[in-house]
């Protein structure tokens, strides 16, 4: 460890004990700003965290702070259940420690592991070249892509179906994760999708007006698709991508990260777990299945062009199944059940949507509990929304189960939202998310 590194862990350490001593002294939650507290080197943007968009990504200077203000042991595991594109899991391989997540979404599961996996850099810019000299003369691969000709014309629809093709004959295993990546950002960037929004909506010119200071930029990008060069865009992407991964010999300690599925059934023994660090899915604020859909139909991820079997694995998930009515018996949590009561005199399929969330979330937070050692550390960064017009606090509902579950809450800090990525909102009785709660929470009771 560099000195430069030391004397970064040690200031952290020693903001971590002062805020912990204020939060014990005035007994509410104390507001901080993680980017004032926590200075990245401005790098952030040309290293593996920049391979791929996606929504709600969380501030890198959180996870930075706490790998760095908690103790922790070479080459132990750190997990983050909702890993999504692997933010955490990237920074705790960077400081020695070994990643273990999981995501339900297998856009988020695909970015993690192409951040995570080193690549030979030399090795996979000469695949590029051969993809790149292979492609104009592939077959072209169409696999099932919802709406496909809505938001792609024939030539890019086309050229994509050749990249993919070439992709798939002459990349090998270990470095097509970063190929892959590169594929599905490329998809974004040739679709008519408005780019600044992170659900799909197509380009209408019709609408300009509306779209702002960067309306005439938009318009323009939708011109400009005519001619694009389909294999010149995904040769820039993949080329920097490449770059941007951690290189063979000189990566991490656990080369291949260990991803699951759910994270209310993680494949990972009792008690084994010291620390994670995680961001659930907010309700009401993010579909992260349709924000993906025009990359998984193109990476082959949804057959018959079918989204809601990826949703049914999601918590927060809008769409319900006809059998997943309100629970008699409730949440667990008093104040919960008291305001779903109220949201299901407003809106009853809202009230489902919000307690079938909680009920999920105590499924996930018993499993994690679960799985970590007595006296491990959860970092669990967490924001509250409108239900139905109606305030739910989400970060109180959490801590309250997560309480319930063998957790003491040492620290809670509220940190102000700047990101436009994080301020969204999923439904019009939803409200936008300006602030999270970050819980630092102690595993105490064993068997609980």
């Amino acid at each position: 460890m560099s000195v430069k590194q030391l004397e970064r862990k040690g200031a952290a350490e020693s903001s971590l004990f002062d805020l912990i001593a204020r939060f014990e002294s005035e007994g509410s939650a104390v507001e901080v700003n993680f980017r004032q507290l926590v200075t990245t080197d401005g790098s952030t943007n040309k290293s593996a965290h920049a391979i791929h968009p996606y929504p709600a990504k969380l501030l890198v200077n959180i996870p930075k702070f706490f790998i760095d203000a908690l103790p922790s042991v070479a080459g132990s595991v750190l997990l983050d259940p909702f890993c999504g594109s692997g933010t955490v899991l990237y920074e705790g391989a960077l400081a020695g420690l070994r990643p273990i997540g999981s995501d339900s979404n297998p856009l988020a599961r695909l970015i993690t592991k192409a951040k995570l996996t080193s690549v030979d850099r030399e090795a996979a810019q000469l695949q590029l070249d051969e993809v790149m000299a292979s492609y104009p003369s592939a077959l072209p691969t169409i696999p099932d892509v919802v709406n496909r000709q809505y938001w792609f014309s024939e030539r890019i629809s086309d050229c994509l179906g050749r990249l993919k093709t070439a992709i798939e004959r002459t990349v090998p295993a270990r470095h097509r994760p970063v190929f892959d990546v590169s594929f599905s950002a490329t998809v974004r960037r040739v679709s008519y999708a408005d780019p600044r929004l992170s659900v799909p909506v197509k380009i209408n010119p019709d609408r300009s007006a509306r779209y702002g200071a960067k309306g005439d930029e938009v318009i323009r990008r939708l011109g400009r698709l005519a001619d694009i060069d389909v294999g010149a865009t995904f040769w820039s992407i993949a080329s920097q991508n490449i770059q941007r991964c951690p290189e063979l010999g000189q990566g991490f300690a656990a080369d291949q990260p260990e991803l699951f599925s759910d994270a209310r059934s993680l494949g990972l023994a009792d008690g084994t777990v010291g620390f994670a660090i995680t961001s659930p899915p907010y309700v009401g604020a993010q579909k992260y299945v349709r924000a993906s859909s025009l990359s998984l139909g193109w990476l082959g991820l949804t057959p018959d062009c079918k989204l809601r079997p990826i949703e049914r694995r999601s918590i927060g998930r809008e769409h319900l199944a006809a059998d997943e009515m309100l629970e008699p018996a409730g949440t667990g949590v008093a104040e919960a059940d008291s305001l779903l009561d109220k949201i299901v005199e407003r809106n009853p399929l809202r009230a489902r949507i919000a307690q079938r969330y909680l009920l999920e979330m105590r499924e996930a937070l018993a499993e994690l509990s679960r799985t970590m050692t007595h006296d491990g550390s959860l970092v669990l960064v967490v924001g509250p929304n409108l239900v139905a017009g109606l305030e739910f606090p989400t970060p109180l509902f959490l801590q309250q189960i997560a309480e319930s579950l063998g957790f003491t809450t040492q620290l809670h800090l509220i940190d102000s939202i700047d990101s436009r990525g994080l301020m969204t909102k999923r439904n019009r009785t939803a409200g936008v998310i300006q602030q999270e709660s970050v819980f630092l929470l102690k595993r105490v009771r064993v068997g609980a």
